[in-house]
């Protein structure tokens, strides 16, 4: 009798350490290193003038200002009358929070709909919503 309870537990032993199983310590969640939060977005205007390109074609060309406080007519080639004018440029700076602490800025060429604290990922130089 003792022969069969002693096989009987035997036997029963290694399917109860089948049931319990110990839990398996779950993989740690790699940081995304280019992922933070906006804490800035500022504009950022440059202003120059149009640069004189060699390659387009040049012709005469006359200007004529009209009323009373026009000053004289001017003529030259059109290369050289239309480098007077100034041209303005807005981009933008959006400053990142990354996940580690460290700040980065990425430029971009229109204000779109960022809002400081919005979750983002920075890809390839673009900001990407999370």
């Amino acid at each position: 009798m003792k022969m069969i309870i002693a096989s009987f537990l035997l036997a029963a032993l290694p399917a109860s350490a089948q049931m319990v199983s110990p839990a398996k310590p779950r993989a740690a969640e790699t940081p995304c290193a280019t992922c933070g939060v906006v804490t800035t977005v500022r504009a950022k205007s440059t202003q120059g003038r149009t640069p004189a390109s060699q390659d387009a074609p040049s012709g005469l060309v006359a200007t004529v200002p009209l009323g009373s406080g026009g000053g004289k007519p001017r003529v030259g080639p059109s290369q050289k009358l239309g480098r007077e004018a100034v041209v303005s440029d807005t981009d933008w700076d959006v400053v990142v929070k990354l996940g580690e602490g460290r700040y980065q800025v990425v430029t971009v060429d229109t204000r779109g709909d960022w809002q400081v604290g919005d979750k983002v990922r920075i890809e390839d130089g673009r900001l990407v919503r999370r």
